[in-house]
């Protein structure tokens, strides 16, 4: 069937799980019978938008969640690591339907076709069922808000960062506001146009998220949660003055503030109201597969990926982060390296996994302070990096000293990282900065550099997605 067709995925009822249409391109976006007998209803709204969350946990526990540390400098190869061994070597290609480079797309495409579904029948609902109006606000701003999140994911993946032109002139994705009618040929948008939509979309969602959806719980969309998101997509679009504003109001906000030292750990391990954690997507009774990033990051004996010795190096061996958030494996084939235990406390065989952090306050002050480096607000920029390395060494009473503009940028990057490692922001971080990949002496891969710009660093559009859809055009580099 020549035509793009995003694959709606048909919510269970009873389970409020989803499951998954793996022939995407070949089946219609929803059965109508099922589209609408579940949106008869205010409840098969809310019961839409809670499986729209499963859908996106989906794609962030999978190869999304994992390659922006997968294809950094952050990781080296497990003796028998096979999952995502393409995008770990920079030899992604566009047959690559059946793993990484087609799944990305696929289920991140899926969640975007779940939540304009949703959005797209509310009016109807708010006609039928105007008792309900405050409702329906809730989850048209949630569904907003999730919208804008898969757009700036794919972007990420199958685009150059948005500053890779002048005028953002170049490729972004093809961006959906409703599922494509069949035949419908879809064009991928210029990168300007992309975040022009995901900016739209957090912006409109902001009014309705302040009237009645505060941060009670960081597994729902929250007004912080809008704002936080709206930090991270300026710092990437380098509106350095949106992104500081954004990130401040976050941070001011007296619901929101950073785990004290001894509870470090738990942000990532432990479900529920937690201060630091803005926005989390919670794995409710989902136990780890072999190639998801609980086993692939997080598992003593059958990790896939190992921490590098580059991104060992970073820390202090006083470092919380260090001590609390990394696990020596003593047997298996992980014996004597390093993994992490964001995702699980080492055995994910007997800990069903809980979480995944989405965003969480520490970003808000590191993307601060890049932003307002970038500004030329050194003291400013360094008073928020003193603030995350001080809650990373409790016994100790941190001061930040510069030499050069230079050197604060490198304190910053290099805490970022510190900070953030493995929840999937590291290879993003190096392109939008402009900076080449170099990964460390004990490199296994087979490209250990490479230069910016680069075809590499993106992915190709898949091949099924390519042959159907003869509006979009291929990445470089991929024929």
């Amino acid at each position: 069937m020549k035509k793009i067709s995003y694959t709606l995925t048909l919510l269970t009822l009873v389970s409020i799980t989803l499951t998954s249409c793996k022939k995407f391109l070949e089946r219609e976006p929803f059965g109508k019978t099922g589209k609408n007998t579940l949106f008869e209803t205010v409840n098969g709204a809310k019961l839409a938008i809670n499986g729209s969350y499963n859908v996106m946990l989906n794609y962030y526990k999978n190869e999304f969640g994992m390659y922006a540390d997968v294809a950094s400098d952050n990781l080296i190869r497990g003796t028998s690591s096979t999952v995502m061994l393409p995008q770990f070597n920079f030899q992604s290609i566009i047959g690559d339907d059946a793993f990484a480079v087609g799944h990305i797309w696929l289920n991140i495409y899926e969640a975007i076709n779940n939540v304009n579904n949703v959005l797209n029948a509310i009016p109807e609902l708010k006609t039928k069922f105007p008792d309900q109006t405050k409702t329906l606000d809730s989850l048209t701003a949630q569904g907003l808000v999730m919208r804008a999140l898969c757009h700036f994911d794919l972007s990420r993946i199958y685009a150059q960062p948005y500053n890779y032109t002048a005028d953002a002139s170049h490729l972004g994705i093809p961006v959906l506001t409703k599922t494509p009618s069949p035949g419908e040929l879809v064009p991928r948008k210029a990168m300007k146009q992309t975040y022009d939509q995901i900016l739209l979309d957090l912006n409109n969602a902001l009014p309705l998220l302040q009237q009645y959806a505060n941060h009670t719980t960081p597994s729902t969309i929250s007004y912080q949660a809008a704002l936080a998101l709206l930090s991270r997509v300026y710092l990437y679009q380098g509106d350095w003055e949106k992104s500081v504003a954004n990130a401040t109001l976050v941070i001011n906000d007296n619901r929101n503030h950073l785990a004290v030292a001894a509870d470090y750990k738990y942000v990532f391990l432990v479900g529920g109201n937690k201060p630091e954690s803005i926005f989390e997507l919670t794995n409710s009774g989902l136990s780890a597969s072999s190639t998801n990033i609980y086993t692939v990051f997080s598992d003593t004996t059958n990790a896939s990926y190992l921490i590098s010795a580059k991104a060992k190096f970073l820390f202090d061996d006083d470092d919380i982060r260090l001590t609390n958030m990394f696990l020596t494996p003593k047997n298996g084939n992980n014996k004597g390296r390093l993994i992490t235990t964001k995702y699980a406390d080492g055995r994910v065989s007997a800990l069903k996994p809980p979480l995944i952090q989405i965003i969480r306050l520490s970003e808000l002050y590191l993307n601060r302070a890049e932003a307002n480096w970038n500004l030329k607000k050194y003291p400013e920029a360094a008073e928020d990096l003193r603030i995350i390395s001080q809650r990373a060494h409790p016994t100790k009473t941190i001061t930040i000293n510069y030499g050069s503009a230079a050197d604060l940028y490198k304190q910053i990057a290099d805490e970022r990282n510190r900070e953030l490692c493995f929840e999937g922001h590291r290879l993003f971080d190096i392109v939008r900065r402009k900076e080449p990949l170099i990964r460390g002496s004990d490199c296994n891969a087979t490209v250990c550099s490479l230069t910016y710009p680069n075809d590499k660093f993106i992915l190709p559009i898949p091949g099924k997605e390519a042959e159907a859809n003869k509006a979009i055009i291929q990445n470089p580099g991929f024929n």
